[in-house]
């Protein structure tokens, strides 16, 4: 499979801005599975899983990887032909299509999260020790007024961090998942003058006062 699948034409953008259809690429980027397979997976009729299917094979998204017989039946099982998906160029100015289809995939990410916070094992949940820089887990938010360029600049850094940690695996170890998602928002929800814990980081960028050196501001 592909690391990465640039999508060429406006069809298949089209094809990939139904919320719909990103559930089902979502789940065919995590393995192979038939029509009947992902209908279960996602509480849905069969008849109408096996349109979207076609309509993401005609548009070069997903593709049969393999074929198994069970009680005199073909079963087709799909996979996605890539990892992750990004707009050519020239796509760039159907505003609507692209935004549609990048907000979807972060909805579906978060979803997807939230699975596997529901089916984590217990033990994921425990703590022997008080402090956080021994737990292996995390649960953070973070609220950050600053310039966008820098905002991108920080997130080459941090999926460096990423691939740091991809090459970290250990065949003998458990398994992690880390979700990630990050992108400008209308409005602050989080007000914290102090540390606001494990859950929240926040800085409120505020003027100085008047005769304080910006060291004397209490944040």
């Amino acid at each position: 499979m592909n690391q990465v699948f640039i999508i060429s034409n406006y069809e298949q953008l089209k094809a990939l801005s139904d919320p719909f259809r990103v559930k089902i690429l979502t789940l065919l980027i995590e393995g192979a599975y038939t029509g009947q397979q992902i209908a279960q997976n996602l509480e849905i009729p069969r008849a109408k899983i096996h349109y979207h299917l076609n309509e993401m094979e005609k548009n070069g998204l997903i593709e049969v990887v393999r074929n198994e017989v069970k009680n005199g039946i073909i079963q087709k099982f799909y996979r996605s032909v890539a990892y992750s998906f990004r707009p050519a160029a020239d796509l760039l100015p159907y505003t609507e299509e692209v935004g549609d289809y990048y907000r979807q995939t972060m909805l579906e990410v978060l979803n997807r999260a939230r699975q596997r916070v529901l089916s984590a094992p217990e033990e994921a949940f425990q703590s022997e020790s008080q402090d956080r820089n021994d737990w292996p887990r995390l649960s953070l938010q973070a609220e950050v007024k600053m310039n966008e360029k820098k905002f991108a600049e920080w997130l080459v850094r941090f999926r460096s961090l990423v691939e740091e940690l991809v090459g970290l695996e250990d065949p003998n170890g458990k398994w992690f998942y880390l979700s990630t998602i990050g992108l400008q928002i209308d409005q602050p929800l989080f007000h914290c003058e102090d540390d606001c814990g494990e859950m929240v980081s926040t800085k409120q960028n505020e003027p100085e006062a008047e005769g304080q050196s910006p060291d004397e501001i209490k944040e």
